[in-house]
């Protein structure tokens, strides 16, 4: 399994959609909806930034970005591993 963060950044136009595609994830998670081995373990909002990080665990990086691209979410994003170190 990989730690693994999503930067995400819309424009204030999508700001609705976005929310609603990350709601739509969240649910998911909370109903074991999610495809096997992919778990959400934090999302957080950057204030008015129009951003967001995602914490997850995933098989790789790759497995990830292809669950991203089906979901098509209104952002432009970046996917990078992550080491926990504290």
């Amino acid at each position: 399994m990989a730690n693994l963060i999503i930067e995400h950044e819309w424009k204030e136009k999508n700001k609705d959609a976005a929310f609603k595609v990350v709601g739509s994830i969240i649910d998911m998670q909370k109903n074991s909806k999610l495809p096997a081995g992919f778990k959400l373990i934090s999302v957080q909002v950057l204030g008015d930034k129009n951003r967001a990080i995602c914490n997850w665990e995933a098989p790789s990086r790759d497995a990830l970005l292809g669950l991203v691209k089906q979901v098509n979410p209104p952002t432009k994003y970046e996917v990078h591993e992550a080491q926990k170190i504290f």
